[in-house]
Formats: C-alpha cells, structure tokens, sequence
C-alpha cells in the first residue's frame, strides 16, 4: 500500500511541470495568434489607398464619402485619413498615432476653422462622425488593456476555420467584450462582435472581398454593423499599394 501511494504521489509530482508548461503554452499561443493578426491587419512598412464610405440608416437610405487613406508603421505606427467628398467634409483629417506603452492619440484637422483638435482618451469611443465605427475602429488597434481568452479554434467564418478570442478590458472601456474570430491561415479578423457590458451584441463587424495585393492578404471591404440601431457602415478599399516609400511630410497635420 506504502508502495502505491508512494507511487501515486510521485506521478502526481511529475504532473506539476507538464500542467504548469501546458497552461503557459496557452498563454504564449492567444498572445501568438493576436501578434499575428495585429500583423495582418497592419501589413507592411507603409500603405495608401483610395477609400470609400457608405454609411446605411434603418431605412436603407444611404449617404457617401470618400478619401485617402494612409497608414505607416516605422519608425511610429500612425495612420491618416483625409477626405475629399463631400464638400462639407472636403479637407477634413484624421490622424492616429500609437504612441508609446500602447496607448493612442488621435488628432482632427478641421479646415473651417483651420484647428487642430486632439480628443481626450474617452472621446475615442464616440461614433466618428456619426458612422458606425468609433475613432478606435478607424485607428491602430488597442490591445493591451484587454485580458485575452483563446476560447478555441473549431470556429467558422465564411467557411474559413478561425482562431476564437474572446477580449475583455481590464480598465475603463466602451465595450464589456470583444470576441473576434482569426482565420487560421491569414490571420484576419474575418468577424468581430462587440458586447455592451451587460453582454448584448452590440456590434458586428466583418472583413470582406479578401484580395492579395503586393503579397499581403487585405481585406478591401470592412463593415460595421450597429445591431440595436439597425444601421450600419461600410469602408472599401481600391488603388491599394503598400511599401512604396511615403514620405514623413504626409503624416504631419497641417
């Protein structure tokens, strides 16, 4: 009997290693698999492309913008949008800059009255100018105030197996979780759901018309849904060209 529970205790021993290694490697592989997407999401040295806003009421009515976009990712991460249509909107900027320990500054130019206005950290969350993405969706994304789960990888998007992480921010935020499903192979962020902190779905945002340009996966179309409102925004993408050496002068506000 010594003999048994001697035995048993040393397996159980042995056990503490392997138990303590498999709960770090689930930590290292959420971590992998959101270095990977942020990546994905945020290829190259430097992008720009033309964009296009079709912002959807409950009605189906429909309004559109359109712009440049921007984005760099040495030696700072920033991207910039500039718009030119409509008239009311033509000149009007925004820039978004992470800056260091993660934490993002976001700036807007407005040529009517020739300012520049940076927004506090909890205007971040407002709607950008009445679309259904906030200024965060529209910037470089915030990861590190969020406690990240990998709730696993048997999950679909489109037909395309996905990664599940399930996000939740440890500090002040204007959702109560994320949960985004990664495909497996390119690391896109092929759905994202937004909950409000009481746990209803919130919002709904997809990556679309998934085209390879200069060797990197891209989604061309993004789309917000607001689920409670009915309203939704869409962002497409075209003349995208990555690493073609922009210039420092273009992420500087006027």
């Amino acid at each position: 009997m010594r003999a048994i529970t001697r035995r048993c205790r040393n397996v159980a021993v042995a056990a503490v290693p392997l138990i303590l290694m498999a709960a770090l490697a689930g930590a290292t592989d959420v971590t992998e698999v959101l270095t990977r997407m942020r990546q994905a999401v945020e290829p190259g040295k430097d992008m720009r492309a033309t964009v296009e806003f079709e912002i959807t009421n409950a009605r189906g009515e429909s309004v559109h913008w359109s712009g440049q976009l921007y984005r760099r990712s040495t030696p700072d991460a920033r991207t910039r949008l500039v718009f030119d249509e409509p008239l009311d909107l033509r000149g009007t900027e925004v820039m978004v800059q992470r800056g260091a320990g993660g934490v993002t500054h976001t700036r807007i130019y407005l040529p009517a009255v020739r300012r520049v206005r940076e927004l506090d950290a909890d205007f971040r969350g407002e709607n950008f100018l009445g679309t259904d993405f906030n200024y965060e969706d529209l910037g470089l994304q915030q990861l590190d105030y969020q406690q990240h789960t990998l709730r696993g990888d048997d999950e679909e998007a489109e037909g395309r197996a996905c990664y599940q992480v399930e996000s939740v921010p440890d500090r002040g935020w204007w959702y109560g979780k994320i949960v985004r499903c990664i495909d497996k192979k390119d690391y896109l962020p092929r759905r994202t759901e937004y909950y409000d902190r009481i746990g209803i779905l919130w919002k709904l945002r997809t990556f679309d018309g998934i085209k390879k340009i200069d060797g990197y996966p891209t989604a061309t179309q993004i789309t917000m849904q607001t689920v409670a409102t009915g309203t939704s925004t869409r962002i497409s993408m075209s003349d995208v060209r990555y690493d073609s050496g922009l210039p420092g002068s273009l992420f500087e506000m006027p």
